[in-house]
């Protein structure tokens, strides 16, 4: 018996040894007890190393909890073996996939004495499947989305926007007169300029929109929580910077313009399908007359079918009026809307990224309104009797004086539009009118003509 003992046990160490995947006797607190030569050429430590070392200490954070929860399993007698993917760091500090396979054998007791652990490298195969997966989402030639995969991310977005009544967009792109570019220039050349106007169009847009190759010189997008107004901006920023965009060639510089067609909507029940119709008819009416232009359309939602596309709001990238915002004085109220309208439409150019000329319009527009809503303001809760007056006539003119000096800046060349944005958007509108404005408000009813209340305690 003893022989025979001996005669497994040298099989055993045999096979371990030699095995051509990697193998380890681990101990049930994650020390490695025993590892093979296969096991070090996978990630590259020596035997030695590896055995100062936990299989924690060598396993990717991200897999960690998945990997101990199975220990945990297999020690309390849940499961008997268990098999993952993983990943190891290897020595050198790359990532090494593999493929896990584990038992635990135990004393006669049934106490835990060792696992042993099969591990076999995957990167290799990992690697193709994740060029098999590129391949059939990448369009080969411009690297965007191909139109398969545009499609199922788009309807996948279009189903969650409208599960949370989100305002989207959708874009049907088309290069003008593309045939006479490759009839004149060339078919590598015509490829080029696919390749050029996707990249151009691509950095246009935000990194949680889509963007895809739909076939020939015609492509898609779609513009996520995002008004017509807003969609329209993006549009017509995105259709001057290809208007801008040279494409060198050997001989030449060559340059081109693109037409698209949008239609925005909310709560659809249109499928992909129907909008990108929708779109496509813009599109063809947006090259009927004249090409260069953006031609815009909007699909009603179920929700609201009569709410045009410019009175469409979102939180995400507008500052949005609600009733908790009225202070009870009408003309308040008003310049406050005002207000907010002036200051969505300084935010929409600058995330349109029209020219400074016109942002600085648009800011113009917005500080000569504030000037006169805070005098208007400053007289009515005088009126009123508010005892912080003084205080908040003081933060008016510091706030007037913060405006024209970044004006100002801005108008030199030494301030950015982020800059005029903060302090006009940000400052004014969200920090000042509402949270420092509402302070007053309790004084307001009484200074209303024909309200006859009494004064709020002082």
């Amino acid at each position: 018996m003893s022989a025979f003992k001996e005669t497994q046990d040298a099989l055993f160490q045999s096979a371990f040894k030699y095995a051509a995947i990697g193998m380890a006797i681990v101990a049930p607190d994650g020390t490695w007890i025993k590892v093979n030569d296969a096991l070090c050429s996978i990630i590259g430590y020596t035997s030695q190393e590896l055995m100062a070392k936990t299989f924690q200490d060598v396993t990717h954070p991200d897999d960690l909890d998945d990997d101990l929860k199975f220990v945990h399993q297999v020690l309390a007698g849940e499961i008997n073996t268990y098999q993952m993917e993983k990943r190891y760091f290897h020595k050198q500090g790359h990532i090494v996939h593999i493929l896990l396979s584990v038992s635990l054998v135990r004393n006669e007791d049934e106490s835990p004495r060792f696992f042993i652990s099969q591990i076999q490298d995957i990167t290799q195969q990992k690697r193709l499947e994740s060029e098999l997966t590129r391949l059939a989402r990448e369009d080969e030639l411009t690297g965007v989305s191909n139109r398969r995969y545009f499609i199922e991310c788009a309807t996948r977005e279009i189903i969650r926007g409208r599960r949370f009544c989100e305002p989207q967009a959708l874009m049907m792109i088309d290069i003008d007169h593309f045939k006479r570019i490759n009839d004149t220039y060339g078919h590598d050349v015509g490829d080029e300029v696919l390749r050029k106007m996707a990249q151009e169009c691509s950095s246009s847009l935000r990194v949680v929109d889509a963007f895809g190759r739909l076939g020939g010189e015609e492509f898609g997008a779609l513009i996520l929580n995002t008004d017509a107004s807003i969609a329209i901006m993006l549009a017509e920023r995105m259709r001057k910077r290809i208007e801008e965009l040279i494409v060198e060639t050997s001989g030449e510089a060559i340059q081109f313009t693109i037409s698209i067609g949008l239609v925005s909507f909310t709560e659809t029940d249109l499928s992909m399908e129907a909008l990108l119709k929708i779109a496509d008819e813009a599109l063809y009416k947006a090259k009927e007359t004249g090409r260069n232009k953006i031609v815009a359309h909007h699909a009603a939602g179920k929700s609201s079918p009569e709410t045009p596309p410019e009175r469409m709001l979102t939180s995400f990238i507008r500052l949005e009026w609600k009733k908790e915002y009225e202070s009870g004085c009408q003309t308040i109220d008003k310049q406050h809307q005002h207000l907010f309208v002036l200051s969505n439409n300084l935010l929409a150019a600058t995330i349109a990224g029209l020219p400074d000329e016109q942002v600085e319009a648009f800011a113009d527009e917005l500080t000569s309104h504030m000037v006169a809503h805070f005098r208007a303001e400053d007289e009515i809760f005088r009126k009123a009797g508010y005892p912080g007056a003084d205080t908040h006539s003081r933060a008016h003119s510091n706030l007037i004086q913060d405006m024209h000096a970044l004006l100002d800046k801005f108008k030199d060349g030494h301030a950015s539009v982020t800059d005029l944005f903060n302090i006009m958007v940000i400052k004014i509108v969200r920090d000042h009118m509402l949270k420092e404005d509402r302070k007053f408000f309790p004084y307001l009813e009484i200074g209303e003509p024909g309200k006859g209340q009494e004064q709020p305690s002082r």
